[in-house]
């Protein structure tokens, strides 16, 4: 491995750990509070899951109620 490789190797290290560190950065000062976004973040994916759930349901009650009506 030359030395172009390596130091290439170790930036693209750098950058995919640097998330990870970030978020560890404002854990440990205490600049997020954390629970508060995984609260919000819950009650926004079941929000999503509803209004894309609904539609879904709707359809399934219509052929429920066609298939039960006489022919």
């Amino acid at each position: 491995m030359n030395m172009s490789q390596a130091a290439q190797d170790t930036a693209i290290a750098a950058a995919k750990a640097a998330p990870a560190v970030a978020v560890a950065a404002t854990g440990a000062t205490g600049a997020v509070d954390w629970s508060a976004v995984a609260y919000m973040l819950t009650a926004l994916y079941m929000a999503l899951q509803i209004v894309l759930l609904v539609p879904k349901y709707r359809q399934m009650l219509r052929n429920w109620r066609s298939k039960g009506e006489p022919q």
